[in-house]
């Protein structure tokens, strides 16, 4: 973070996940391969109830992408919420509410296993919030920002995040930089006074920036960008090979 001009910043709003929270090496498709495999084992464990993780991994992949086909059109600038996936894939498995409680619980437990604390980015941000200045967090989840502060306070002791935003809570993101405006809004600070730190070139850069912040972009790891990319691959291929 050397160089990062604070000149008249008041506020700094960072990223969650690969900033906050850095992501292992596992790909989008191998983590939710991942949660498919605990919610199945914690479904016959606490439910009784024998689910294979195919079916689980199916139900999750399907929802997910109706959900978001469906906000494109209702919404682009909204956020599919969490429980609203979990409880649509419930339903299509059959299931009810304290399954689909089962299934969220899963997430979040696999969640824990695959985030680090960006140590060294939270050693910076203690340091500047000594020196008055206050620390958010700004996330495109469909989790809300309950979910999010406990996973700082278990994975990240001693953080400085005064506030969590989620677009999941307020039916905005940064993607389309609508959060921005709304999160200026509740702080009652101009958005010139804000830093905003992220790892994606749209949201948290070009979408920041027109939205009136300051944007300053940092990059996971090149190992851990390739280690994906190979565990990406590796799932493609995978789901091409005919099971034996």
């Amino acid at each position: 973070m050397k160089g990062v001009d604070l000149e008249g910043i008041r506020v700094i709003s960072c990223d969650v996940f690969d900033t906050l929270l850095r992501r292992n090496a596992t790909a989008e498709p191998g983590r939710v391969r991942h949660v498919a495999e605990r919610a199945a084992a914690m479904l016959l464990r606490e439910r009784g109830l024998l689910v294979s993780k195919e079916a689980l991994w199916r139900a999750r992949r399907n929802v997910q992408h109706l959900a978001y086909r469906a906000l494109d059109m209702a919404d682009p600038t909204g956020e599919v919420t969490f429980d609203a996936l979990v409880q649509g894939m419930a339903l299509s498995l059959g299931l009810g509410p304290a399954e689909a409680q089962v299934l969220a619980r899963a997430e979040i437990e696999v969640e824990r296993t695959q985030l680090a604390p960006n140590t060294s980015l939270l050693t910076w941000l203690n340091r500047r919030a000594c020196e008055g200045i206050r620390i958010i967090a700004v996330s495109d989840t469909w989790h809300t920002a309950a979910t999010i502060r406990g996973l700082l306070d278990d994975l990240a002791e001693g953080h400085p995040i005064a506030k969590v935003y989620t677009s999941a809570d307020l039916g905005a993101t940064k993607r389309t930089a609508a959060i921005f405006p709304k999160v200026v809004d509740a702080e009652d600070v101009p958005a010139g006074a804000f830093l905003h730190i992220g790892d994606d070139a749209q949201a948290d850069e070009r979408m920041a920036r027109s939205a009136g912040l300051r944007p300053h972009r940092i990059f996971p790891p090149r190992l851990v960008i390739l280690e994906r990319r190979l565990d990406a691959a590796r799932a493609r291929l995978a789901r091409k090979m005919p099971e034996r």
